[in-house]
């Protein structure tokens, strides 16, 4: 998958208890203190700390680096649980939930009709959308941006209910008491079980006008449409969206932690153009994607990848001078890269900004076991042997050396993936896939390279001595060490 970032995991829990109205000195003695002293016995905690403001206790807990997520959840959950009889009766059911830093809103949309009331539109996109993009593979929640909840409104007329003798709380408990479905068991009917129920809600608002409501005494009924207005409505606006300065009603999409970001805007576009199609007039905007930035990082490494080969290809053929010896080299790039993503894959790993970046940090080391093996061999093959046993023996020769070298690689680079805190969470994916990533050189180096030269390579027509060096080098050479005062200021000079 494609993701902007790694897959992070940072164990920590927040439990929310909300009580409508409460002091917070009365939330942190009746309900903080309790929960923090039913928590805090719990292993691997790090940190424990609670926020109490207005109606509203939030104890946040932080546990080691490699604790199950999961089963920190289902611990706070069942500690709470435990002690919910301690708690004030009045309090709504606690919220336990595990903070997720890879989340967050993946893409936001607008959403826009000619004739919808912001109402409509709003339970529009609640109903219709939602439900749509929900059946996209990755899409993890959609969450309306702006808009309004619809609300039916029962506006009471206190004139009317003196004069009939009906109060608000009469009111209430008919609505309470009617406005329900009851479970009615099961009733044998022609010879089959049929399920039965009792509706009490209504399908339309003229029909909750025709609600009963008791008289005192009970022995007398009145309409909730004699003493009271009822109308289809909004709730009260507690949050807004605009888009070129009006208002309009928006959504977000959450994907889950392990779906591609770039599969998930696909599926997410191909079905918002579906809905598009089948509503007329319906019209969604991308106000904000981040796949947006996902994709120009992975385009901009992925050629970043194909200018390093070919730079590569182009260094090798400067120096070797043939260019059989040169597409041999070069093909250790394609071939170590190839098996790499697929252990990756293997491990979870996701094509990001962490992998990415240590597949283009490497991308010259993959090229230099082949380049040694492959010179040693053309080096052979000038001095008159058969390319066959050119590759046998040049191989042979440098085969301790190269391994040397890759493992010298691997030991600095794979540590920093076992990195303990918060950076290691970033560093592990890093490290890993420089090390796998040398390992294939190595073995394409090993095994493909001189495979492929002792095929691939022609033999010299023209033997030259190997052992000779070339006459402007061992002339510089003789002059150094003759001169090495000379030669160790000139060094020294260079290099500062």
């Amino acid at each position: 998958p494609i993701k902007q970032f790694p897959n992070i995991s940072f164990p920590m829990v927040v439990a929310t208890i909300i009580q409508e109205g409460a002091a917070p000195t009365e939330l942190e003695n009746q309900v903080t203190r309790i929960v923090e002293n039913s928590i805090a016995s719990l292993p691997s905690i790090e940190v424990l700390q609670s926020t109490v403001t207005l109606g509203v206790s939030t104890t946040i807990i932080q546990f080691q680096i490699g604790t199950d997520l999961q089963k920190a959840k289902d611990d706070v959950e069942q500690r709470v649980n435990q002690i919910r009889n301690q708690l004030p009766a009045s309090i709504q059911p606690p919220l336990i939930n595990s903070l997720d830093f890879t989340g967050g809103s993946l893409m936001t949309f607008a959403v826009s009709h000619p004739t919808m009331t912001e109402s409509e539109l709003s339970w529009f996109v609640d109903d219709r959308i939602a439900r749509d993009l929900q059946s996209v593979k990755g899409v993890g929640q959609v969450s309306r941006v702006g808009g309004v909840n619809r609300e039916i409104n029962i506006t009471l007329d206190p004139i009317r209910m003196d004069a009939i003798g009906v109060t608000a709380a009469d009111v209430n408990n008919a609505l309470q008491r009617s406005y329900r479905n009851y479970g009615g068991g099961v009733a044998q009917v022609g010879g089959s079980e049929t399920t039965a129920r009792v509706i009490g809600e209504t399908a339309t608002v003229a029909e909750l006008g025709n609600l009963s409501v008791p008289l005192r005494g009970g022995q007398s009924y009145v309409k909730l449409s004699d003493v009271a207005t009822i109308g289809d409505g909004s709730a009260e606006v507690r949050s807004f969206a605009r888009l070129n300065g009006r208002p309009v009603v928006g959504f977000d999409i959450v994907k889950v932690d392990t779906a591609s970001e770039v599969d998930v805007e696909n599926g997410t576009l191909a079905a918002i153009d579906r809905l598009e199609k089948a509503n007329p007039g319906l019209k969604l905007t991308k106000i904000f994607s981040i796949t947006d930035d996902t994709k120009a990082n992975f385009h901009a490494t992925q050629d970043v990848l194909i200018e390093g080969m070919i730079l590569a290809a182009i260094v090798v053929f400067l120096f070797l001078r043939d260019w059989r010896a040169t597409v041999i080299a070069a093909l250790a790039m394609p071939l170590s890269l190839i098996p790499t993503f697929w252990i990756i894959s293997m491990f979870g790993f996701s094509l990001n900004v962490v992998t990415l970046l240590a597949l283009t940090l490497v991308i010259g080391i993959l090229v230099d076991d082949a380049i040694v093996e492959v010179e040693n061999i053309q080096k052979r093959t000038l001095a008159g042997y058969t390319p066959f046993r050119a590759a046998m023996e040049g191989a042979d020769a440098i085969g301790l050396a190269v391994l040397a070298t890759t493992a010298s690689i691997v030991v600095v680079f794979l540590p920093t993936s076992f990195m303990g805190g918060m950076p290691g969470q970033f560093f592990i994916e890093f490290g890993i896939t420089v090390a796998v990533a040398v390992v294939f050189s190595l073995l394409v180096a090993r095994f493909v390279s001189p495979l492929m030269a002792a095929y691939f390579l022609k033999p010299s027509k023209q033997h030259l001595d190997a052992r000779k060096l070339p006459k402007f080098y061992e002339n510089t050479l003789a002059w150094a060490l003759k001169h090495r005062l000379m030669a160790s200021v000139v060094g020294f000079a260079a290099v500062v």
